[in-house]
């Protein structure tokens, strides 16, 4: 299924996106996350027996998830975004090593909702298309990791501010201002996928494509992130990771006009996902 959050007759709700119509979920927690904590799953037919449909273009999308979260995160896990990287930020990449790090959400947008630059603060605002996982149950440390611990799969721009990144050394300060993520448009369960560890990602500024690549491409691959940070971390259920960014970013252009700017936008893709697009203001 397609789980999403959205906006109808000035109301905010969850529910399902069923080819162009969407199905609200009638439960009584407040937001999609807090459904599927309690565990209580509803199948696609419940759902959609229970609910007036509504055409897709009817809602305004948030974010699938609205609670403020410590989003998990894996940087420099695609080799092109690694050397780019590593060229611009005057850093070294060594052999097969993970940066792992926390990016504080407060107001993370959905599709169509604007990010709010903080160009006061840093100039180089930049993005970064990802592939996000949700979790399916609660890791203690050591866990068997496979498929089903996967819930699904959505899309995330990771919004950085980069002399704050380089500035403070450990990333989160930079990864953290309010707005600096977008997450969406839904959360897909992997059975909506025919290979769902090989998928197009793409991100477009003002429609000019400028990150191309597949998930396939992971220095670290998705379930080997999750073994990972399961070490000695217990996970929980709705835990939402940011699997990394393919080359492309504007750090890596040696160009200031690279950076986004009010007025830009930029629309992230990802095979079965769909888009999540963000005007800058």
């Amino acid at each position: 299924m397609r789980y999403l959050s959205y906006v109808h007759e000035n109301t905010r709700k969850y529910g399902i996106l069923s080819g162009d119509k969407v199905y609200q979920i009638k439960d009584r927690e407040a937001d999609l996350d807090g459904y599927i904590l309690a565990g209580r799953m509803q199948s696609e037919e419940e759902i959609t027996s229970a609910s007036k449909p509504i055409a897709f273009k009817e809602v305004s999308l948030l974010s699938p998830f609205t609670r403020d979260m410590n989003m998990l995160c894996v940087g420099l896990n695609y080799w092109s975004h690694a050397d780019e990287f590593s060229r611009s930020m005057q850093t070294s990449v060594q052999n097969d090593e993970s940066i792992y790090f926390i990016k504080r959400t407060h107001d993370c947008l959905g599709d169509g909702q604007s990010l709010r630059s903080r160009l006061d603060l840093d100039p180089q605002c930049d993005y970064e298309t990802e592939l996000g996982v949700i979790l399916s149950r609660e890791l203690p440390p050591g866990s068997t990791i496979d498929q089903s611990v996967i819930f699904g799969f959505t899309i995330i721009n990771d919004y950085t501010s980069r002399l704050f990144q380089k500035r403070y050394k450990q990333w989160s300060l930079g990864k953290s201002i309010d707005t600096y993520c977008a997450m969406g448009p839904v959360i897909a369960t992997l059975d909506e996928f025919e290979n769902p560890f090989d998928l197009a990602i793409r991100g477009y500024k003002n429609n000019i494509l400028v990150q191309d690549s597949r998930t396939s491409l992971l220095r670290r691959g998705i379930l080997d992130v999750i073994r990972d940070l399961n070490q000695g971390m217990t996970l929980h259920r709705c835990d939402v990771i940011a699997t990394g960014t393919p080359a492309g970013v504007a750090v890596g252009k040696n160009d200031p006009d690279a950076f986004l700017k009010p007025g830009d936008i930029f629309r992230c893709e990802i095979e079965g996902l769909g888009k999540l697009e963000n005007p800058v203001v």
